[in-house]
């Protein structure tokens, strides 16, 4: 229980939600188990905090605008060759089927 003192403490004194020392003591009429104004002060601050970056921050794609573009299949057939995972031979072979069908 010396942690939940401590902590009451570090928040303790007139301030922003404190009410002259009482913190939410005055609201729960001692309801709360220890003291939960400084516990409220973090969360409102991580909050305003989480939103104001969240409002600023750029979005990762703008509205509006499409996703990936589809790849067509001699494109595939172009970047496999280029990266060597088949032959000229596979290739050529495979780019002519593409044509016929």
């Amino acid at each position: 229980m010396e942690f939940l003192s401590a902590f009451g403490n570090w928040c303790g004194g007139p301030g922003f939600w404190q009410g002259g020392g009482h913190g939410m003591v005055g609201w729960g009429g001692g309801f709360f188990p220890f003291h939960f104004g400084g516990i409220l002060q973090l969360v409102v601050i991580g909050l305003i905090i989480y939103f104001t970056v969240r409002m600023f921050r750029k979005p990762a794609t703008p509205c509006g605008t499409p996703g990936p573009k589809e790849q067509t299949p001699e494109e595939i057939l172009k970047r496999r060759y280029a990266t060597g995972e088949i032959d000229e031979q596979t290739y050529k072979s495979i780019k002519s089927d593409l044509r016929d069908a």
